[in-house]
């Protein structure tokens, strides 16, 4: 069979989703044995579909969920300084991007390597012959991927607006097709608000349905995952006052109602004991196995030696204002999310007292995508702009008594409770890379940190404009 291709084009789909199998594939494969095109799967079984689905997931252990994930949600924001060495990286710390940085590069090309690699896992399963995997099998299959594809969708969707989408296989490119497959294979950007119809069309209930119930954390998608996700993109899309949080509200009340639970040590969740707790939702797993480590730990903490000891500047130092926000001699997060320790470089802070990132404590430490916390406090966020603020308020007050700090009056005003929510947030999910979007999210990012309008979306990559003359950049790059 023809080796396939996965084009970016933007056949986004329609509104209103039948099930899985029942849908048409999007999708010409040819047989290299055959004269004539023919619908065709390049899976033989459900073991090679399951094997191209795990494939997906590895996607996620690259450098935008070890790296890049922490640059734009901490470091371009008031939680962190970049720390380490580099143009590229002292240009995230600025909110000063290029469409030159190799960085936001390397971000478009990974966040594209999952979508694609999801698409061509979602339209084969649909090509398989139905004697050689069963009808329930396809559809977690399928299932998984779409959640996966609409993870990274609303990462790309968030970060640049409008952009191309995956969706479509195509035959090899010949000489004699290319010149009809070319405007298919590097197309024009597709609408913002198209690309959330999809995200929402691929977490539909069908999904949901077909995907596993976890009351624990777990590197697989899950009925949970699903409903946070859903929850997420509710809160984001559109005009502040258009959205709907009643609905953002209940999709979190779903997560709950899987069985999740806060744990009761916030430090257990950062410790390598402490992975796919109850807390946990989504969740990277990394292992001791040296081509499963986590970047990240090298990165953020320890150098390889496995130790704590420093020899270069490293990323994600936490700002001497977000510190100031914690009461340290209480607030267990405190201790939970910094190291402070001797090294080589007084950039910062003296040398011989210096702060580093400390969720990623060793080179088998998961990294946390989405724990219950973060949808608590959504939810927290969705009941104030419902009006419901007392309620919103003493959710924020479960998170604050965990944390060992004092509870908020729960009258206070919505304003005061919009921002008592923000501030939750910004000290619970600390160098979990949600701060950026929390700004954004809420029309704050301008505010708070004094950027340019414009720059609330990256710049698209010119090495992908150099390739795709269809391509157009966003304003003011």
């Amino acid at each position: 069979m023809k080796r396939t291709v996965v084009i970016l084009t933007i056949a986004i789909l329609s509104a209103g989703c039948s099930a899985f199998l029942d849908e048409q594939p999007q999708a010409d494969l040819t047989r290299a044995e055959t004269e004539q095109e023919a619908l065709g799967s390049k899976y033989a079984d459900a073991a090679e579909a399951q094997a191209e689905l795990n494939g997906v997931y590895a996607l996620f252990k690259a450098d935008i969920y070890e790296m890049e994930n922490f640059m734009v949600g901490d470091v371009m924001t008031d939680n962190c300084y970049v720390g380490g060495d580099g143009v590229n990286e002292e240009q995230f710390d600025k909110v000063a991007l290029t469409a030159t940085n190799s960085l936001v590069g390397v971000m478009w090309s990974q966040y594209y390597a999952i979508i694609g690699a999801a698409t061509a896992v979602i339209e084969n399963v649909k090509l398989m012959d139905p004697d050689s995997i069963a009808p329930s099998a396809a559809e977690k299959i399928i299932a998984e991927a779409r959640f996966l594809r609409a993870w990274a969708c609303f990462d790309v969707v968030r970060l640049w607006g409008d952009a191309p989408l995956t969706l479509e296989l195509l035959p090899s490119v010949t000489a004699a097709n290319l010149d009809a497959l070319y405007p298919l294979m590097y197309p024009p950007r597709t609408g913002a608000e198209a690309i959330y119809d999809q995200i929402l069309s691929d977490i539909d209930d069908d999904t949901v349905a077909a995907l596993d119930s976890y009351s624990r954390g777990a590197f697989r998608a899950s009925k949970g995952a699903a409903y946070g996700l859903r929850a997420k993109v509710l809160a984001t899309r559109g005009p502040k006052a258009e959205r709907p949080y009643d609905e953002v509200a209940a999709l979190c009340d779903k997560v709950c109602d899987e069985g999740y639970d806060l744990v009761e040590d916030f430090d257990g969740l950062w410790t390598v004991g402490g992975k796919f707790s109850s807390e946990g939702i989504f969740e990277l797993l990394f292992t001791s196995e040296a081509e499963q480590h986590n970047w990240a730990y090298w990165v953020l903490l320890s150098d390889i030696s496995g130790s704590v000891s420093v020899t270069w500047r490293r990323y994600c130092t936490p700002t001497k204002e977000l510190l100031a926000r914690f009461d340290k001699d209480k607030d267990v997060r405190y201790a939970s999310s910094f190291y402070w320790t001797k090294v080589p470089y007084d950039t910062w802070y003296p040398a011989n007292d210096y702060p580093l990132a400390y969720k990623i404590r060793q080179k088998d430490s998961n990294i946390i995508l989405l724990r219950l916390a973060d949808i608590l406090l959504l939810k927290a966020e969705a009941l104030v702009e419902t009006g419901d603020t007392r309620e919103a308020l003493r959710i924020v007050n479960r998170i604050r008594t965990r944390a060992h700090i004092p509870e908020l009056d729960t009258g206070l005003s919505r304003d005061d409770a919009r921002l008592a929510v923000e501030n939750e947030r910004q000290l619970e999910l600390v160098l979990e890379g949600q701060r950026w979007y929390d700004l954004v999210r809420n029309g704050r990012a301008v505010e708070v940190l004094g950027i340019e309008a414009f720059r609330q979306l990256l710049p698209v990559p010119q090495s992908q404009m150099d390739i795709n003359g269809s391509l157009t950049q966003n304003d003011g790059y």
